[in-house]
């Protein structure tokens, strides 16, 4: 009987090291993440500075907490993903301060903006990411975060729209000025007001001062000599040519001054040479 006990007492105990193990690696599997450590204030910062773009961006920028200044092993990861926040907001913040206040030329302008559409929407993601995996008690501040964002853009993207349209404008001023100048014989004020032209409009400003008046090859000629060769007086010279072969003279004086000026462009030696030596052939051929 007492052999009997023994046997049932040790069989009992072999099952339950078994089971154990079983039970710890169901629990291991199945147990809840950790929610994020970081605190209320920090989320509460990132939604101030989201808040209003006029104010973020009259105000000073929001310092890094100590709490980023973690070794990266120890940092949590919801820690992490909110200084990568605040980085891309004051990222865009920034961008906006450079295009708002005309310090960047139209290139400029086009490759930032593409830069904030591209970070603007890499933030609303994260912003979902950081809402799935936040406590219960974070998600409605991660939703008033989101909110603002969504916001700021709208804000961004209108004054964005507005800048596009003022730059517009002020070309459009400019260009106009430039023909004005060509057509006086101000050929001097002309280079330099062409200079504001971000991308130049020769297509435009050629046909206006060209006007079908064959004499105003001159004024058109005087004008794109002067014009410096990192503006590409040769895309000038193209538009110019089909006109004066238009008007057959490409083969009096003003054709054998165009025919100096293209060589001038071929000696010059630089990235648009190769578009100078094919007008020169295409002239020839033309004569």
């Amino acid at each position: 009987m007492y052999n009997k006990y023994v046997v049932f007492f040790v069989s009992m105990n072999v099952v339950i090291s078994i089971c154990n193990p079983i039970s710890r690696l169901k629990r291991q599997l199945f147990s809840p993440p950790e929610g994020c450590t970081v605190s209320h204030q920090e989320i509460e910062e990132l939604i101030t500075l989201t808040k209003n773009l006029n104010a973020a961006v009259e105000g000073s920028l929001i310092a890094t907490r100590s709490g980023f200044d973690e070794v990266e092993s120890n940092r949590d990861k919801c820690a992490k993903k909110l200084s990568q926040f605040r980085e891309t907001v004051q990222g865009i913040i920034q961008i906006y301060k450079s295009v708002s206040r005309g310090t960047v030329d139209n290139v400029q302008f086009d490759r930032e903006k593409a830069r904030y559409q591209t970070d603007i929407q890499r933030l609303l993601q994260r912003i979902d990411n950081l809402k799935r995996d936040v406590e219960d008690s974070y998600r409605s501040e991660v939703e008033s975060l989101r909110n603002n964002m969504q916001n700021f853009k709208v804000q961004v993207d209108d004054n964005l729209k507005l800048l596009e349209e003022e730059k517009s404008k002020s070309k459009s001023a400019w260009v106009q000025l430039c023909i004005a100048n060509i057509r006086a014989g101000r050929i001097d004020d002309a280079t330099k007001g062409f200079t504001n032209i971000d991308k130049p409009s020769y297509q435009k400003i050629i046909t206006e001062v060209y006007e079908n008046r064959p004499e105003n090859a001159d004024s058109v000629m005087n004008f794109l000599e002067a014009v410096d060769l990192y503006h590409e007086p040769i895309t000038g010279y193209e538009i110019l040519y089909d006109y004066m072969k238009r008007n057959n003279q490409l083969n009096g004086s003003r054709g054998r001054r165009l025919l100096t000026h293209i060589m001038a462009l071929i000696a010059a030696d630089d990235e648009n040479s190769t578009r100078a030596i094919n007008l020169l052939s295409t002239f020839k051929s033309d004569v």
